[in-house]
């Protein structure tokens, strides 16, 4: 329970906005523990994006470039 009322003070403390991005947060956690290698590899694909595009999407040729 004081892992729960530590959360509860840390989202007060933060305010409004804050509580929205912490339950986004959470929902992420959540998705991340229930499936790993889908995030696993979210983040390779993120790790290789091509920083010159605009939204810095992935590289998808398999690093041989092009």
């Amino acid at each position: 329970m004081r892992s729960i009322d530590a959360l509860h003070a840390a989202l007060d403390a933060i305010g409004a906005p804050g509580v929205s991005e912490a339950a986004e947060l959470i929902r992420l956690d959540r998705l991340v523990r229930r499936y790993p290698e889908a995030a696993r590899k979210s983040l390779e694909l993120y790790d290789r994006r091509d920083p010159s595009r605009p939204a810095g999407g992935p590289v998808l040729d398999g690093g041989q470039g092009g």
